[in-house]
């Protein structure tokens, strides 16, 4: 008997707690390349002869936006926090900039490999696979850290991201596919500790 009740609180048990981080070494290699480029760029102008103000202009902007992508690239190294969280309550991304958001909100997730984006959606939001794309019955509420007038920029760009919520699998230290299966195992269990019926859930998660 106590065997038996051992097995039964196992199966009402909730899952753990699923913690992504970001991979240093990914990262540390990709500031590897930017600064090669960086470099590059700079011996560019001592090539040649003679340059002309308005080039040597366009090479400086240039060079001044790989030096911000650097140090972007350099705070996600040194970022020990953790990125995405899954747990009973729900789903949080950090990049969404949002709250923690409810697995009652969310309506379908897919794997790029099952999604098909129309031309226009692939023009506009580039994104490298895999990744999961998520839909929620309520857009998730931006919650700003900038001071404006940044604050304005910076929300109107994730405004534009939330339209196509996505948790890209390049530069964390999980895959697509083990991210989405911890989804799975905290979708059933809300299912089934939920007071609403399973089959008329809006959830659907999609694995082709």
């Amino acid at each position: 008997m106590i065997n038996k009740k051992h097995n039964k609180d196992q199966k009402n048990k909730a899952p753990a707690g699923y913690y992504v981080y970001y991979n240093p070494r990914v990262h540390q290699f990709k500031l590897l390349a930017i600064l090669a480029i960086c470099i590059v760029l700079i011996t560019l102008p001592l090539m040649v002869e003679k340059t002309e103000p308005g080039p040597l202009y366009i090479l400086s902007l240039f060079i001044m936006g790989f030096l911000l992508w650097a140090y972007v690239t350099l705070l996600r190294i040194r970022d020990r926090r953790p990125q995405v969280i899954i747990d009973e309550a729900g789903i949080f991304v950090r990049d969404w900039y949002s709250n923690i958001l409810p697995w009652s909100e969310i309506e379908f997730i897919s794997h790029s490999s099952s999604v098909r984006r129309g031309i226009i959606s692939a023009l506009t939001r580039s994104r490298r696979g895999p990744y999961l794309l998520f839909k929620f019955s309520n857009n998730p509420e931006y919650i700003s850290s900038i001071s404006p007038p940044l604050s304005w920029i910076h929300k109107i760009w994730i405004e534009m991201e939330l339209q196509e919520p996505a948790i890209m699998e390049f530069g964390l230290d999980s895959k697509a596919t083990q991210i989405l299966k911890a989804i799975e195992e905290h979708i059933e269990y809300w299912q089934k500790s939920s007071n609403s019926d399973i089959e008329d859930s809006a959830i659907i998660v999609s694995t082709n």
